[in-house]
């Protein structure tokens, strides 16, 4: 019987080469096998595949829908509370105004310059309008 001497970096090499083959054999067989799986899985009927999207699209809108509807109750809410200050601020301006309508000097002073009404013994006395001058 014949001996042969193999260097020792040699025989590594080829070691990782024995490995490698079979490690990527060992992937080529995982690969027909689950091809071979999934070929052998029941498939889902179209009808089915069509009622799960119709389910996820009518879910979609109805969640769509309502959110748009949050947006917009927003939107009024906001507009409302505007409305709602702009009254506010009308209502303390009358208020006001009552409180001076009410006083006894402003019914008189109103009085004298809406009306034209005088107090016994008074004298009106009503200036002509200036014309424009037109001479120029």
């Amino acid at each position: 019987m014949k001996r042969t001497i193999i260097e020792i970096e040699t025989a590594q090499r080829r070691r990782k080469q024995k490995r490698a083959e079979i490690v990527k054999a060992e992937k080529v067989k995982r690969r027909q096998r689950r091809a071979a799986e999934r070929k052998a899985r029941p498939k889902m009927p179209l009808s089915k595949k069509l009622g799960a999207c119709g389910v996820i699209a009518v879910a979609v809108l109805l969640f769509g829908m309502g959110g748009y509807r949050n947006i917009e109750l927003t939107i009024e809410k906001a507009e409302t509370e505007q409305v709602y200050e702009q009254k506010l601020a009308e209502k303390a301006r009358l208020e006001k105004e009552l409180t001076t309508v009410n006083d006894p000097e402003y019914v008189e002073q109103e009085a004298r310059e809406r009306f034209h009404l005088l107090k016994d013994g008074e004298i009106l006395y009503v200036a002509p309008e200036e014309e424009p001058d037109t001479s120029q």
